[in-house]
């Protein structure tokens, strides 16, 4: 089965359970196929900026990226996509609320290997999260 290409991950539209299972199938061997490229032993640097971030564009395609991690800071959904233009009907992930006082905390997504972009839809409002890419 081929991989796909980063641009043919991000032109993929819909949540993953819309796909045909034979698109599921190449995506998720592409995307464990750009893991397996990774190499987690070796030393990894951020040129991210630290604190909360609130654009929908949270990072374009980057081909020396070889980890993210995002984390919601908002008391209600975050929808992430692999590619852009996430909306609360166009994403791959749903990230959990964050809200500390009420007992409800978003664990960080960690991704290996996926370089393409990646973009954010917030249940309503702006987004708020944190972000870090490691090269």
């Amino acid at each position: 089965m081929p991989a796909l290409t980063s641009q043919e991950i991000a032109s993929l539209s819909g949540c993953f359970d819309c796909l045909s299972p034979g698109v599921k199938e190449t995506y998720m061997v592409t995307l464990l196929q750009q893991i397996q490229s990774t190499q987690p032993s070796a030393s990894l640097t951020t040129t991210s900026t630290g604190g909360l971030r609130t654009a929908n564009a949270v990072s374009t395609a980057n081909p020396a990226r070889r980890r993210f991690m995002i984390q919601n800071q908002k008391n209600e959904s975050l929808f992430l996509k692999f590619g852009t233009g996430a909306t609360k009907t166009d994403y791959h992930l749903e990230l959990n609320k964050h809200s500390p006082s009420g007992g409800s905390y978003s664990a960080p997504i960690e991704t290996n290997g996926y370089v393409g972009a990646i973009s954010v839809a917030p249940d309503s409002g702006s987004a708020s999260y944190v972000f870090a890419e490691f090269v």
